[in-house]
């Protein structure tokens, strides 16, 4: 089931992520003494923020790979564009895991889809009365 804003939702989402951690960046630069601001940005507060809204986004609206592969390809151009490449050297892998893995945690909590459903056969217990009375009366 495709809701009406999901496509537009995760554009923003992703586009927000992507100027909250480029200002993130420049906000740190201004406090250049104080490393433990980077180290709380860096470190905790991105990685949380990526897990949280990829399990939010895929328990309501199901796991795609297109939003995973643009959140990557976002941190890729981030890399390479700006300067905080300087700072978080490794700004894609932390991506890609903590995107993959909400992501995935927040599919097994979505509902199931009406297709999934559908596909559902039937399933009859072995140990039920009626399959032991049947073996019983072939016997």
């Amino acid at each position: 089931m495709i809701y009406r804003h999901e496509h537009l939702l995760r554009s923003c989402l992703i586009v927000l992520w992507a100027a909250a951690v480029t200002g993130a960046y420049y906000l740190s630069e201004m406090f250049n003494g104080v490393l433990l601001i980077r180290f709380f940005i860096y470190l905790f507060l991105n990685p949380a923020l990526l897990l949280a809204g990829s399990f939010m986004l895929a328990k309501t609206f199901g796991a795609k790979w297109y939003y995973t592969a643009a959140v990557i390809a976002a941190s890729a151009v981030i890399y390479f564009v700006t300067p905080v490449r300087n700072v978080v050297p490794n700004l894609i892998i932390v991506t890609a895991v903590c995107t993959v893995f909400g992501s995935g945690v927040g599919s097994v909590f979505a509902p199931p889809e009406d297709k999934r459903e559908s596909k559902k056969e039937s399933y009859t217990p072995i140990l039920s009365e009626s399959n032991i009375n049947k073996k019983k009366a072939k016997k």
